[in-house]
């Protein structure tokens, strides 16, 4: 993490990973390749939904009121949780479950550009330099926990 960087940018740089790790299972046409690639794909995507819901949504709902918002992310990453369960059961290599699971994420990162960290950058009451700061160091231990 950049110094100058907030925890909306940190949380969307691990939007950008993960996206580009689709990217890299959808090229891939090696079966074992891409069961890693999917692993990969959940264990980066289970760190990044814990630390949103245990710091960013509890600071987001308590500085911004909108509890709307963090439903509909929680929704999202219940069905995000779901199709990762299905992914580490075996069917990893199931090409149509993983573009499933690249469109729930797609959409939950644009509903967290485009709705989520414009708020949060405008709300008075974040403060996203300490953020980053939490969410880094609980990322940190949660990799260090499980590794892929």
């Amino acid at each position: 993490m950049a110094q100058q960087d907030d925890a909306c940018t940190l949380l969307d740089e691990d939007h950008n990973r993960v996206m580009r790790l689709f990217e890299q299972y959808k090229a891939s046409h090696d079966g074992s390749h891409q069961k890693l690639l999917a692993r990969q794909i959940c264990h980066e995507l289970d760190v990044h939904m814990q630390i949103e819901d245990e710091i960013f949504y509890p600071a987001f709902a308590q500085a911004t009121g909108d509890t709307a918002l963090v439903r509909e992310s929680d929704r999202e990453h219940r069905l995000t949780r779901e199709l990762m369960a299905k992914v580490e059961a075996g069917r990893a290599e199931d090409a149509k479950l993983m573009l499933e699971m690249e469109d729930v994420v797609l959409d939950h990162v644009n509903d967290e550009r485009e709705k989520m960290f414009p708020e949060a950058r405008k709300s008075k009451g974040m403060n996203l330099m300490q953020l980053a700061r939490q969410l880094e160091a609980r990322k940190s231990e949660l990799m260090a926990e499980h590794p892929v």
